[in-house]
């Protein structure tokens, strides 16, 4: 109503530049200004119809999108002050009222905490002052808020929203509620989909009524495949809602958490009957103090779980090998199904010849490898860990294991960059119905990984071949064999799987439950730190019998009086000494458990670090680090098998998981016993295996030292009584295997991955940004291959062709559908599809464009001309983005370059010396000069160590 007493002396229009080039345009004309900032080249003015029209027509001959908004009034502009006291008297009853939900103005663009402040006053000056939206966006998104959902008939603001992140250089979501013409319940089902997918916490029960329970399930990726792959959202503690709660919540938690009484009357006093309501809500304190302990630590224990997941990998309709191809086989195997079936897929899909070279795998060294010629070939595959057999001398090694260190080791030795591949059957599992049949030779795995990050440029990843192969595994064989990303692949008759990390937050219902040890407990390494803390646990979990074995037994420090305090709780403890890896004693230890305590479950935590490189890695050495972890898991699984446990519960570690430099024999032995868990299961045994990161305050990494290492690389320390209530959680839920660490990503990703991409983390979202652009790089290239191949006077022609096959794409049509010089707008494009289509082009051109390219440039010719312009004549990109393109060429060139480790160091320091130049001055007399002089004085060896020390580790 009060508006409308404006109607006809005010018009406000839309200009697409930003607010300081509007006031350009505006000029001395006092009858405009800017009413709005929705974005960096978003801007809304108001005004007399007369300057409006002005300044739109300047901004017009300008070359900037600009057009007058239909509504007839000038708000957010001087005419409403001769609205303000009939705008008094109409909002005089707003009765503003405090609110749980943080509140932001666009007004004062900041977060308003007192909301009773919001009284008659605040929404005049709200409609008087322009509205600084996206200056309110860059707030929330300093306080970090990373999910913007726009409830409105369709969306307007996305658009805006969309800059102002790219500008801020932050990685968030914009979703729109309901679209013009695209169905209101449709519509609103899809946003609700994308919000869920981008981490909002959807209340499910509201979309399935008839349902008391909803729950979401995994779905397969296509018809047929077992396998679920759906990549589950987290909520991580702390950073799930920044800036949750309002200044009156916070101080009603302060003072339940200390139980301040004083505090509490304090925060209610504006309250009616505070008194009363305070003492009503004494005896609750205590309760509500636990429920909130509770609910932060599972928040925290959440945020720290992860396990693996096996993703399908698209299809390679006919992939095509080359070239000449040697086989390291075990003597005796040349008829192995494995090795046939290598055969047969690089003979089908195009190797020009197979070598086979048989090796005595239990009896080869290196020098022995060392002096087969590699010269010359295409791929190197390693078939060596199909020798299960014992090693003769080490009986804790497989012979296989053995060969494949001594392979590894002798190939670095020649400073080949032929990539090695290494095959494995049945080592690892990718679901259910996926029974893992060979666990010794999961041993590969574990060390593979480690191979991975000490010789990146040699390489060439981990392959699994199903019990059975058919052609179709032949295939998937040979594309596994092609040079990419992916280097942990499971190839199965139902396609092929890459390795991937998730998160992994506790089930609702499996969060609350937990698993009640009774009878006997056994635990291995149980007089160490972390057997000490679990067994302090147990006794005071109820358990009657507990059996603590170490290499001393009653003899190691500590041990009496750990025992003389868990008797002191009430459950009886024998303590012995026993090397669990000799079966004849874990034998005798087993029958001699008391009858009346029958072993009812079994903790495996016994074990020994070890920091050797695999070049340095000997035999004997795998065989102590094997001995304490995996070959003792193995004789108790094999002596144990037939008792009635409730839990087999093994200590892993992420150096089994994810790879961690110089832990190449404690990373085979740990991932064996994530395989031994898999492979229990698969038999109808109950087994756990949880890999750890660094427990602070107990275990071998819990010295100051060790925890201040883990700490540079991204793994933080996690608190010991937390990681049990992670046990029990685990072991009540059935959970196979799981991983527990405390991750710091911005610092872990960018220094794991620094000599070699690891899809393996592309999965989570807080690596997803970088993957994608990872992703995209491939693409890209392809694309200025073919426009380099296109004559100067035909490139204009095909970005056209570009262009509108990705608009297309965008709004489901034909290339026919779109001609070259119709406007966007006029075929159905919005500011959702022109920020969609904006994405593809920037994946494919490697450009840099902003959200708005498709309405400043808006039909394909136009386009396509600034395309040819933004990328120069020569069809690569300039500034940054040619900066980054010339970088990928020249890391794909030295990735083929074939050159020797002398040379390789020559190159890391040149390259040293070319960051320095790019990196920021320093200030101070410790800054630029003597890093300079330093760096100077450092021989290429001392650079190449350093670089090489660092990031080989995590």
């Amino acid at each position: 109503d009060a508006l409308r007493q404006l109607q006809g002396h005010g018009d406000m229009a839309s200009v697409g530049t930003s607010a300081e080039r509007v006031v350009e345009l505006i000029g001395d004309r006092a009858g405009v200004c800017v009413a709005a900032v929705n974005g960096p080249s978003s801007t809304v003015i108001s005004g007399s119809p007369e300057d409006v029209a002005a300044v739109v027509a300047d901004a017009e001959a300008a070359g900037l999108r600009a057009r007058v908004i239909d509504v007839g009034y000038a708000s957010h502009n001087p005419q409403i002050d001769a609205l303000h006291d009939l705008l008094t008297d109409r909002l005089a009853d707003i009765r503003p009222t405090p609110t749980d939900i943080a509140f932001y103005s666009t007004v004062t663009a900041e977060r308003l905490d007192d909301t009773t402040a919001l009284d008659t006053a605040y929404w005049i000056t709200n409609l008087r002052q322009p509205v600084r939206f996206a200056d309110t966006v860059e707030a929330l998104l300093a306080d970090g808020y990373r999910l913007f959902i726009e409830a409105s008939p369709h969306p307007v603001l996305n658009l805006g929203i969309q800059e102002t992140i790219e500008q801020a250089d932050a990685s968030a979501t914009v979703v729109p509620t309901l679209r013009r013409d695209h169905g209101d319940t449709a519509q609103l089902t899809r946003a609700a989909a994308q919000a869920f997918v981008a981490g909002a916490d959807i209340d499910w029960r509201r979309w399935f009524p008839t349902d008391p329970a909803p729950r979401t399930i995994d779905l397969p990726t296509y018809a047929f495949q077992h396998q679920h792959y759906w990549l589950e959202h987290s909520t991580r503690a702390g950073k799930t809602l920044a800036a949750e709660h309002s200044v009156a919540e916070a101080q009603w938690w302060q003072a339940v958490d200390e139980l301040d009484l004083g505090l509490l009357a304090e925060t209610l006093r504006s309250q009616e009957g505070s008194d009363e309501a305070v003492r009503a809500l004494e005896p609750a304190l205590p309760v509500l103090q636990g429920w909130r302990r509770r609910h932060r630590e599972q928040a925290t224990i959440d945020s720290w779980r992860y396990r693996v997941t096996w993703k399908h990998l698209p299809d390679t309709a006919d992939p095509r090998l080359d070239g000449e191809w040697l086989l390291f086989v075990p003597d005796g195997h040349a008829e192995h199904p494995a090795v046939r079936a290598t055969v047969d897929a690089l003979t089908e899909h195009g190797a020009a010849s197979v070598r086979l070279h048989p090796v005595e795998a239990g009896r080869v060294r290196r020098e022995e490898l060392a002096a087969v010629d590699t010269s010359g070939l295409a791929g190197i595959v390693n078939l060596l860990p199909l020798d299960e057999t014992p090693h003769p001398e080490h009986a804790a090694v497989p012979a296989g294991l053995a060969a494949t260190t001594a392979l590894v080791q002798a190939l670095g030795d020649t400073g080949t960059t032929v990539p090695l591949h290494t095959v494995t059957q049945g080592a690892v599992s990718t679901g259910a119905t996926d029974p893992l049949t060979h666990p010794l030779q999961a041993h590969v795995w574990g060390l593979g990984r480690v191979a991975a990050l000490e010789h990146p440029r040699m390489w060439g990843g981990l392959v699994d071949l199903p019990a059975r192969v058919d052609r179709h595994t032949l295939a998937g064989l040979a594309a596994a064999l092609l040079p990419q990303d992916e280097d942990q692949i499971a190839v199965r008759a139902t396609g092929t799987h890459t390795r991937r990390l998730v998160h992994a937050p506790a089930t609702a219902s499996g969060s609350g439950v937990g698993w009640q040890p009774r009878g006997t407990t056994l635990i291995t390494g149980g007089t160490g730190g972390i057997g000490a803390v679990l067994a302090r646990w147990l006794a005071r979990e109820g358990a009657p019998h507990l059996l603590l074995t170490s290499r001393r037994g009653p003899d190691a420090p500590g041990a009496q009086e750990l025992a003389a305090e868990l008797r002191g709780l009430g459950t009886a403890v024998t303590l012995t000494a026993c090397d669990v890896s000799d079966p004849r004693q874990l034998r005798d230890l087993l029958d001699g458990t008391p009858p009346e305590h029958p072993l009812t479950a079994v903790i495996h935590a016994a074990g020994m670090t070890d920091l050797t490189s695999i070049a340095d890695l000997t035999t004997a050495r795998l065989d102590d680090v094997l001995g304490s972890k995996s070959d003792a898991a193995r004789n108790l699984h094999e002596l144990t098998r037939d008792m009635d446990l409730t839990a087999f519960v093994m200590f892993s570690s992420g150096a089994g998981v994810w790879g961690s430099g110089q832990q190449g024999a404690y990373g085979a032995a740990n991932h064996f016993l994530d395989a031994l868990a898999d492979h229990r299961r698969s038999q109808g045994l109950p087994a756990t295996s949880i890999a750890w990161g660094p427990w602070a305050e107990a275990g071998m990494s819990a010295d100051p030292e060790s925890l201040s290492y883990f700490k540079r690389f991204g793994l933080l320390p996690i608190g010991p009584d937390l990681c049990v209530k992670a046990l029990h959680q685990a072991v009540g839920a059935g959970d196979a295997t799981l991983t527990v660490a405390n991750f710091d990503w911005a610092t872990f990703t960018p220094t794991f991955t620094a000599q070699r991409p690891s899809p393996f983390l592309d999965d989570l979202p807080e690596n997803r940004r970088e993957a994608e652009q990872r992703g995209s790089a491939a693409e890209t290239g392809a694309f200025r291959e073919e426009l380099a191949k296109t004559p100067g006077a035909q490139r204009h022609g095909f970005l056209v062709q570009h262009v509108r096959t990705h608009a297309a794409a965008t709004l489901g049509r034909t290339v026919e559908d779109i001609p070259a010089a119709k406007p966007f707008q006029e075929l159905g494009f919005d500011s959702l599809t022109a920020v969609q289509l904006r994405n593809q082009l920037n994946a494919t051109t490697g450009l840099a464009l902003p959200p708005t390219v498709i309405f400043d440039h808006p039909t394909s010719e136009s386009l396509a001309s600034h395309l040819r312009a933004q990328l120069g004549g020569d069809g690569e990109p300039t500034g940054e983005a040619g900066v980054l393109a010339a970088l990928d060429k020249w890391d794909a060139a030295y990735g083929t370059a074939g050159v020797n480790e002398a040379a390789r160091r020559r190159i890391v320091a040149r390259l040293h010396v070319l960051v320095s130049k790019w990196s920021p001055a320093q200030d101070g007399p410790e800054g630029g000069e003597s890093g300079h002089a330093d760096l100077e004085a450092a021989s290429a060896d001392d650079i190449f160590d350093l670089i090489s020390n660092e990031f080989g580790k995590s």
